[in-house]
């Protein structure tokens, strides 16, 4: 036995009565409504054609094409997003770098006290300040907040200069400056440097 000549028999035998049934209410029309029940039976298959196969396969293909250009899209954010991680890598090694090579590992707060003590003088120098904080998983921020009382402008400009200009230079984080009111030609400074070693 063949299933598929069985269904096929069957459907053949469920169809063959609705088509005889069809052509004898076709026969009895005259020609000009045969026409237009034909006219309009070809109407609708065209409809549910369009509507159950075309339509469906246009919509696919827009989405499909939404999705590959969404796809591009993606891949161009990537490529973007590899190229900054890529120099922020270069940009971390060469810290890295720089911190390892700098002064035999001297820590900022020598570093600074030998730069600012000939410079402001040790009875201006009122506090030093240091601190820490881990900057990721490898490096570790140094920070040293300098208060500095009556030092005129002259030579805080040369402290900055000197600290700026050394070889790696000490990066000046911030820097508050105030008028001494009693005498002008004096000022009160707070200079915070910073900078980074490997963990």
């Amino acid at each position: 036995m063949n299933p598929a000549r069985d269904a096929s028999g069957a459907f053949g035998r469920l169809v063959g009565p609705l088509r005889e049934r069809a052509s004898e209410a076709l026969g009895r029309l005259a020609p000009r409504e045969r026409l237009m029940v034909l006219g309009a039976g070809g109407v609708t298959l065209l409809l549910i054609l369009w509507l159950g196969v075309v339509d469906p396969i246009f919509d696919s293909l827009a989405r499909l094409d939404r999705d590959v250009a969404r796809g591009r899209d993606d891949a161009a954010t990537i490529g973007e997003l590899v190229a900054r991680y890529r120099a922020l890598r270069g940009e971390v090694d060469k810290l890295e770098k720089s911190a390892t090579s700098d002064q035999g590992g001297a820590s900022l707060f020598a570093q600074l006290e030998s730069i600012a003590v000939p410079i402001a003088g040790r009875e201006r120098i009122i506090a030093m300040n240091p601190s820490t904080r881990a900057v990721g998983n490898e490096l570790q921020e140094e920070l040293v907040e300098v208060r500095i009382e009556g030092i005129t402008m002259r030579a805080l400009v040369s402290l900055l200069y000197a600290v700026e200009s050394r070889d790696p230079p000490i990066a000046v984080e911030r820097l508050a400056v105030k008028r001494q009111y009693k005498d002008q030609s004096r000022v009160d400074a707070t200079v915070v440097v910073s900078r980074l070693r490997p963990q």
